[in-house]
């Protein structure tokens, strides 16, 4: 009997639960579900005669031996600094591991002792990265395959909310891990444009904004997304004049959350000294200059705001300049922002979440220049089934099955740009409902 692990029962792991269930009856497979709250592992599983929900502790040394040791594949849903406590456990008993998270420098020095254990430690196998990984790949084969050249490629990803549960200013709710909601493009951004390097600071990062057409649910904005110039070696394309990887979100959200980063509201490394004591307004006079003046008046001025402005009504649509207290003591200005988008940005029961992935490609073939875009657009049920977790946890799922079914090849740390890995790995989402439409246009 083949046994999966999987470590961590949040936000993306019904779907996972649910793939690996059906996996299980059809091919006697037991599944593990591990959290440090039984009782969620538990709301997960079911209870399910294939499933088996246990109270974990990642940093329980004996513990997480034993159960890494009973496995055939571990799939990790733990954040991406946590990785690292399994993967000794899994080179030592030859247990393969996936995880949704990008490949860290701690992770990449695990390559070459993976290979020698015939392990597979299998990492940006969700969205994004993940699927864009595998249709950028499968769209760059195709054109490479007829003959093409590649000259431009350019991808946009964003997990957003539905038009019919766009409710509040900033058309905008957490689908995804809340804090990498707040501290989201801290490293920066680079990316290539006709051969040129282009680097976008921190403090500029939301202010670099373009619009992107997505067909069938109209227009967005997109800012740039981390290091762009190193996907030219990933995907074999050295030379490619042009790069981009974008983020997604509402029109208008860009400009309104720069004022936030502007303030020093996302700021994690430092405490503010009782904090809970604080109510928001006061919380807001410490980081401005009040000459007399009230809060909002300063607020306006160090913004070069109207009282009008869009930004401002998203900013007091938060609660910034209210009355209310802090609920977090001793916390970093982004601990307190957090706690504050995760009351005001909260899926309600019905909400409806969504996904989308668009990938342009720009070439030349037979003489012609042509761009293809391939876009997914995928919405959730409500706010328990959603799309991020159909689209984070079904190619994590697919990754296992692929792996105790001899499908993969692949040793040492790798993520999913292989043939045996995303040929059948898009085909078998396709069949599960995540599936792109495909549009070729001459340019």
């Amino acid at each position: 009997m083949k046994k999966v692990l999987v470590i961590g029962a949040g936000r993306t792991a019904i779907s996972l639960i649910s793939y690996l269930i059906k996996k299980a009856e059809e091919q006697n497979w037991q599944i593990t579900l591990a959290d440090k709250s039984l009782d969620l592992a538990k709301q997960k599983t079911g209870e399910h005669p294939r499933t088996r929900a246990v109270s974990f502790n990642v940093f329980d040394t004996k513990q997480r031996r034993k159960e890494i040791a009973k496995a055939d594949v571990v799939v990790s849903l733990l954040p991406e600094t946590l990785h690292v406590h399994l993967v000794e456990d899994c080179l030592e008993n030859k247990v393969h591991l996936l995880t949704a998270s990008y490949v860290s420098p701690l992770m990449k020095d695990y390559n070459d002792r993976a290979i020698k254990a015939d392990v597979i430690l299998l990492n940006e196998m969700g969205l994004d990265p993940g699927i864009d990984h595998m249709e950028t790949m499968r769209l760059i084969t195709k054109i490479k395959d007829r003959g093409g050249k590649i000259h431009s490629l350019r991808s946009f990803g964003g997990g957003l909310i539905t038009p019919e549960s766009d409710d509040n200013p900033w058309g905008y709710k957490i689908t995804w891990n809340p804090m990498n909601v707040v501290t989201a493009g801290m490293a920066s951004a680079r990316y290539v444009k006709d051969g040129k390097l282009k680097i976008v600071p921190y403090n500029r990062l939301f202010l670099d904004t373009e619009i992107v057409n997505i067909k069938g649910v109209g227009r967005y904005e997109a800012y740039p997304n981390r290091d762009s110039i190193k996907y030219r070696k990933i995907y074999h394309l050295p030379k490619l004049p042009n790069v981009y990887r974008g983020s997604l979100r509402k029109i208008g959200f860009c400009e309104a959350w720069n004022s936030i980063i502007k303030i020093g509201l996302t700021d994690n490394r430092y405490f503010v000294p009782e904090s809970h004591r604080l109510t928001y307004e006061d919380l807001m006079s410490i980081y401005l200059r009040r000459n007399g003046t009230t809060t909002k008046e300063a607020l306006l001025e160090f913004l070069d705001l109207s009282p009008d402005s869009e930004i401002m009504k998203k900013l007091e649509w938060l609660g910034l300049l209210s009355n209310k207290r802090v609920k977090v003591k001793n916390a970093t200005p982004a601990e307190i922002l957090l706690d504050l988008l995760k009351q005001k940005w909260e899926l309600k029961k019905t909400d409806k979440d969504m996904v989308i992935l668009q990938t342009e490609i720009e070439y030349q073939l037979n003489g012609k220049k042509e761009k293809i875009i391939s876009s997914f657009v995928i919405k959730g049920e409500d706010s328990i089934h959603t799309a991020m977790s159909r689209t984070v946890g079904l190619p994590l799922g697919i990754g296992v099955n692929l792996l105790l079914n001899d499908k993969i090849k692949e040793r040492g740390v790798t993520i999913p740009i292989h043939r045996d890995i995303f040929r059948p790995a898009l085909k078998e989402l396709a069949e599960l409902g995540i599936a792109p439409t495909e549009e070729v246009i001459e340019i």
